[in-house]
């Protein structure tokens, strides 16, 4: 409610209670222009007036000018008449208007007050039936007896109606008039009666208003003195008042009329004014002689005669009619804006209002009168519904108590929406009145929302992709197309357009038919685009438009998927050679002969191809790859029997369609001659599993080998390889069908590449990797050797692991034999001390004898260090020796091999690894003369392979002295070698 209060406050120029009173004089000419809107509005732009009288017995006073906004009278205007039939107030006589104003779509709603000013157009005026032909007055009547005169009417308002009454004759000063109450003039005597002196007066009674220009009217009074003996009835009272309740049953006596006579003569009563009562002339009982109406006249004023032989007097009786609550409110609803009202058959009104009406808008007035008194009338108004909440609130905006008018907007206090609720059934109103008991009446309302076209059509389908196979029938029939639009009527009647321009579809605009106009080939649609894409997507704007005002459009995207059918077969390249010839030489295993490619204008699985060959000759049998490499299998052997010079095989090509494949066979022809020609070259078939493999380096500019990548574990339908960072190794070329070529010279003797094979079909990818070593044919057995080398790999790598285990073995012992020998330490040390003399003669002995030996055998490890077959690398052996006792290597060997109690032997051998690595990078590498070698004391032997620089003299002798072997072989290990300057090393 706090929203709502604070959204009608913001927003005036919906809605205000804003009166504009105006003033014109009644009677006013015709086209009197009482106001222009437009200038009192302040109204910049064009806009549309209306008007409406509230109640509808004013209508036709006024008019508007629907562009201009000028307000014009429009009949004649007589307040007079007006204030009779009770249509205004007699004391300030209005007419409500209501204004509407329709600015650009708002509505503004006014209250137009207009106030009929009273012209003094009437004159007081006598009724006939009120005139006193005679007033008979006794002489001896005190001063001040008071007598009821007739009285003047005048239907102006206030200073123009009755205002005074005068007396003009001769003599006119023994009497006076009052009319200070009622509205009723008395005759009131001034001056002393005597009927000697005057029995008979003829005056003039006057009544006039006080206008501009002052009316009057004018009555002859005559007046006769009587004797005070003369038989004059005498009423009780002059002037009776009686209220009466309107629903008075008729014959109900209301007053009885009593009049005296001073001789006690019968009186008869007479009633001189018409009205719905009647009088007993013998009784004076005044009794209802006819219904009574408040709301038709609220009061009578009669005139009573009584008499009792020929003189009469007079009496008024002011009867005041007493409303009753019999008249229930009557309801009226005038809408504005663009609200419509119905009043159907059923005695029901339906309210029709657009659902774009916007919250805070008054939607219609609610008019309320009662024609009973404001006590009886005061009209109020309640809402009812059994389908709560409403949409409306009611708010009063204008009261007039003397016609018990109550005017109610009707407001929109929240957004309606047709598609969600279209119609608020059973509202009622209930007016109540103020009377006792309570009168109300009820109006039964249907507010219906009224559509206007604010949904924006859609297209219902399951979904929006349509699945076409190519090959299509002229005009076969996709899908009928059905919109929904929520809206009614043209709003939701829907037609179809295809907004690109193509011959391929057409789209019925009524009917939504969607059907093709053309045979689609899936092959010309797929010219630009891979193989493996078994489908194409072709998108289509479809517009939806309603017919509505104004009309919504919406675009939805459509898309026909067109699929690949198998209508293709296999063919064969027909400008490749099928009719191959070649030396029986060249005829190994594992060599390719060729490549035979066939294609398929389909595409994905009915567009992928495999091979298959069947010889016709028992004695050659050929096999081919997925990707047409045609090979000798690596298990054949040709030795098996004779070829003959022509074999003929049968190649057939057929794709991978799993339901219904296709397929096409070509005759191969293979013929064999019997001159070779050193320069033919053949490559050979390398499985993908292998991983080391050697290419010679004079199969430069040749393709080496090629990779069969169609030899994977899973399928692969279109394999594609490639070599990954190939600009790190600018001397090789794949292709991307494996064949691998070697297009510069080598720059190492080995290589390791890594190849990423891509099947563009399954969208995946292997990374596999490759050693090539590099060979030269023209070096005796040297490409031989490389290919044994991957078994001598394996063999290294056993040895390895051997040697490991035994290492961990040897540790384990030697951590034994140290702690079971520690304890017998000192008397090795004693039993060392005691042989030392001896064991040192030993070793003297026995040296002449061995020299000789020991020579042989160190040249026989030398020669076993360099291979005849091994041109590119070499091995420099470096021999360590350490003794104990002396500084000669002689010694030294000898005591290595036969001391077995305290001298334990060490010889540790190095390998030069960078004069190996630089002989190996050149294939004919010269001699390597080493600088002489320094003179060798106590030797005179030659040594042909490794040998050691002698212990100084010093170190012999300090060795010798202490007993301490260790630290020797310590000082050993420290030595330098060299190799022999009459060694050529290659």
């Amino acid at each position: 409610m706090f929203a709502l209060i604070t959204f009608l406050l913001l927003v005036p120029s919906i809605y205000s209670h804003t009166i504009f009173k105006y003033t014109i004089e009644e009677k006013s000419p015709l086209d009197t222009i009482v106001t222009d809107f437009s200038q009192e509005l302040r109204l910049n732009t064009s806009a549309f007036f209306r008007i409406y009288e509230l109640l509808p017995f004013n209508e036709n006073f006024f008019a508007i000018d629907n562009q201009t906004g000028q307000l014009k009278v429009r009949s004649r205007i007589d307040r007079d008449q007006m204030c009779s039939r009770q249509q205004c107030s007699c004391d300030s006589c209005e007419i409500i208007l209501q204004l509407l104003v329709d600015i650009q779509g708002k509505i503004l709603s006014k209250l137009v007050q207009i106030k009929i000013k009273d012209l003094n157009d009437h004159s007081p005026n006598f009724p006939s039936q009120s005139i006193i032909p005679i007033i008979y007055i006794k002489e001896n009547v005190p001063l001040g007896y008071r007598i009821v005169l007739p009285s003047a009417n005048d239907p102006d308002e206030g200073s123009n109606s009755v205002q005074s009454y005068r007396l003009h004759g001769l003599n006119s000063d023994d009497f006076d008039i009052d009319f200070s109450s009622f509205d009723i003039p008395y005759l009131i005597v001034r001056s002393s009666l005597d009927r000697h002196r005057q029995s008979f007066y003829s005056l003039t009674l006057i009544a006039s208003d006080h206008g501009d220009q002052s009316r009057s009217d004018s009555i002859q009074l005559d007046i006769r003195i009587v004797d005070s003996n003369d038989p004059i009835p005498t009423f009780l009272q002059t002037v009776y008042n009686v209220d009466i309740r309107e629903d008075t049953v008729i014959g109900t006596t209301i007053l009885n009329i009593e009049a005296i006579s001073d001789k006690n003569g019968k009186i008869f009563y007479e009633l001189l004014t018409e009205s719905p009562f009647i009088i007993d002339r013998l009784t004076g009982q005044i009794q209802l002689s006819k219904a009574l109406d408040y709301e038709r006249e609220k009061s009578y004023r009669l005139t009573i005669k009584a008499y009792e032989q020929s003189i009469p007097t007079y009496a008024n009786i002011f009867i005041r009619i007493i409303d009753v609550n019999d008249n229930p409110v009557s309801i009226r609803i005038l809408v504005e804006g663009n609200t419509t009202l119905q009043r159907k058959e059923s005695d029901k009104t339906v309210l029709f209002t657009p659902e774009n009406t916007l919250v805070g808008t008054t939607i219609a007035h609610v008019i309320l009168n009662d024609l009973d008194s404001f006590a009886n009338g005061n009209p109020y108004l309640q809402l009812r519904t059994s389908e709560p909440p409403l949409p409306l609130i009611y708010k009063l905006i204008y009261q007039n108590n003397f016609q018990n008018l109550k005017l109610y907007s009707l407001i929109l206090h929240q957004n309606l929406d047709r598609e969600t609720k279209s119609i608020y059934d059973n509202i009622q109103f209930l007016a109540y009145d103020s009377g006792t008991p309570t009168l109300h009446t009820q109006l039964v309302v249907s507010l219906n929302i009224t559509d206007i076209n604010d949904c924006i059509p859609k297209l219902l389908t399951n979904s929006s992709i349509y699945q076409v196979n190519e090959n299509n029938p002229i005009g076969y029939l996709i899908d009928r197309l059905r919109a929904y639009d929520c809206d009614l009527g043209d709003n939701a009647r829907v037609g179809y357009r295809l907004l690109n321009q193509t011959n391929l579809l057409i789209l019925n605009s009524q009917t939504g038919e969607l059907s093709l106009n053309q045979s689609i080939d899936f092959e010309k649609l797929n010219r630009f685009h891979g193989k493996n894409r078994t489908t194409i997507d072709l998108d289509f704007l479809i517009e939806l438009r309603d017919y509505g005002q104004p009309s919504l459009s919406n675009q939805t995207k459509i898309t026909l998927r067109i699929h690949d059918m198998n209508d293709h077969s296999p063919e064969f390249d027909q400008h490749q050679s099928y009719n191959w010839t070649y030396s029986k030489e060249m005829l190994q295993p594992g060599i390719v002969l060729g490549r035979i490619i066939a294609t398929d204008a389909d595409s994905g699985l009915f567009g992928f191809l495999h091979y298959s060959i069947r010889s016709l000759n028992p004695c050659l049998i050929l096999n081919i790859t997925s990707l047409g490499y045609v090979y000798i299998p690596h298990e054949f052997s040709i030795t098996k029997c004779s070829l003959s010079p022509s074999s003929t095989f049968e190649v057939t090509a057929t794709d991978y369609d799993p339901v219904n494949a296709r397929s096409t066979t070509q005759t191969l022809i293979i013929n064999l001659h019997s001159n070779s020609s050193p320069e033919e070259f053949l490559p050979k078939l390398l499985p993908l599993s292998l991983q080391r493999t050697t290419v010679d380096v004079h199969t430069k500019d040749h393709t080496a080998f090629i990779i069969d990548i169609t030899t994977l574990s899973n399928r692969t339908y279109e394999p594609r390889i490639s070599l990954i960072h190939g600009h790190l190794v600018p001397c090789w070329n794949i292709s991307s069908s494996g064949e691998l070529r070697l297009i510069s010279h080598p720059l190492a003797s080995s290589y390791f590449l890594s190849f990423d094979l891509v099947d563009d079909y399954k969208q995946s990818h292997s990374i596999y990797k490759l050693q090539i070593d590099i060979c030269n044919s023209s070096i005796l057995n040297s490409c031989q050797l490389f290919r044994s080398s991957n078994n001598k790999l394996v063999l290294i790598y056993a040895m390895s692991l051997a040697l490991s285990i035994t290492f961990l073995c040897i540790v384990i012992f030697s951590i034994i034999i140290c702690l079971c020998c520690r304890k017998s330490q000192q008397e090795n040390d004693k039993l060392a001390s005691m042989h030392h003399h001896s064991f040192l003669q030993y070793n003297d002995d026995y040296h002449n004898e061995k020299i000789d030996t020991a020579s042989d055998q160190y040249k026989n490890a030398s020669d076993s260090t360099i291979r005849d077959d091994d041109h590119d690398s070499a091995c420099i052996v470096n021999g360590h020796s350490a003794s104990s006792t002396t500084s000669s290597s002689n010694d030294t060997w000898y005591n290595r091999k036969e001391s077995t109690i305290e001298m334990q032997p060490t010889s540790i051998y190095q390998y030069d690894i960078k004069l190996a690595e630089l002989l190996r990078k050149n294939p004919n590498p010269p001699c390597i003369y080493l600088s002489d070698l320094p003179p060798i004391p106590q030797s005179s032997s030659t040594d042909y392979g490794f040998s050691s620089l002698n212990l100084s003299k010093s170190s012999s002798t300090s060795t010798i002295s202490n007993h301490q072997p260790e630290t020797l072989i310590e000082r050993s290990t420290k030595m330098k070698s060299f190799i022999s300057s009459h060694e050529c090393v290659v």
